[in-house]
């Protein structure tokens, strides 16, 4: 597997440049908290949990994704952030893997070291693992998520982890650029069967998109 290699010089080139290529996409990028109601607009540092490390399962719906949780992380987490990506994508684009992105093959030997890999990052408080617990890019408008069974065994085998479910969804309303919101939840529970988070994310989705079916954001 190709692991992650974190590099300051290549971190402050991938954030500038999310930021400048972000900026040209969305006409803003909002981050809201659905752990409250109403759902309220998170501000710099209310997701830091301290002594903790965090887990964030996000839906992925573009290639933008990884950019986008760059910004997300500094903004709310202020974590070193770790993202698996399929072993035929990242052997074409390795440099990546100095931003903290790291491999996992779909053959089971493959799955087992990258699975492994993933519990010894959660053993640092200091980092962030994001996981695209469907495994491929999919269309925005997927509903209901299907979870790969990797997501349990992680999760099961991590102590002391903060667990975050986040969905991105986009609307235009009448603008030209469309507005990127990141919802996003704090996930407590016991149970970290698959089919229950599997469950407990898509509950939590349909409340996003009912929630981004309301009035346009100021």
């Amino acid at each position: 597997m190709i692991k992650a290699h974190h590099k300051k010089i290549w971190e402050l080139f991938f954030v500038l440049y999310a930021k400048f290529h972000l900026r040209s996409l969305f006409k803003e990028i909002l981050f809201r908290d659905m752990s409250v109601e109403p759902a309220s607009n998170l501000k710099q540092g209310d997701a830091l949990s301290a002594g903790k490390s965090v887990i964030l399962i996000s839906n992925h719906f573009s290639f933008w994704d990884g950019f986008i949780h760059i910004i997300m992380n500094r903004a709310l987490f202020r974590r070193k952030i770790h993202i698996m990506m399929l072993y035929e994508q990242l052997i074409k684009h390795k440099f990546l893997r100095y931003g903290g992105t790291f491999s996992i093959d779909k053959g089971r030997k493959g799955v087992v070291e990258s699975l492994k890999y993933s519990c010894e990052i959660l053993k640092d408080f200091n980092n962030m693992l994001l996981i695209f617990p469907q495994g491929k890019i999919q269309s925005i408008y997927t509903f209901p998520f299907r979870f790969e069974k990797g997501v349990e065994h992680i999760i099961s085998h991590s102590k002391d982890v903060d667990i975050y479910f986040n969905i991105n969804l986009l609307d235009f309303f009448s603008d030209k650029k469309p507005t990127l919101t990141m919802y996003y939840k704090h996930y407590i529970s016991n149970n970290f069967k698959i089919e229950e988070i599997e469950q407990a994310y898509n509950l939590f989705s349909q409340h996003c998109m009912e929630n981004e079916r309301g009035e346009p954001k100021r």
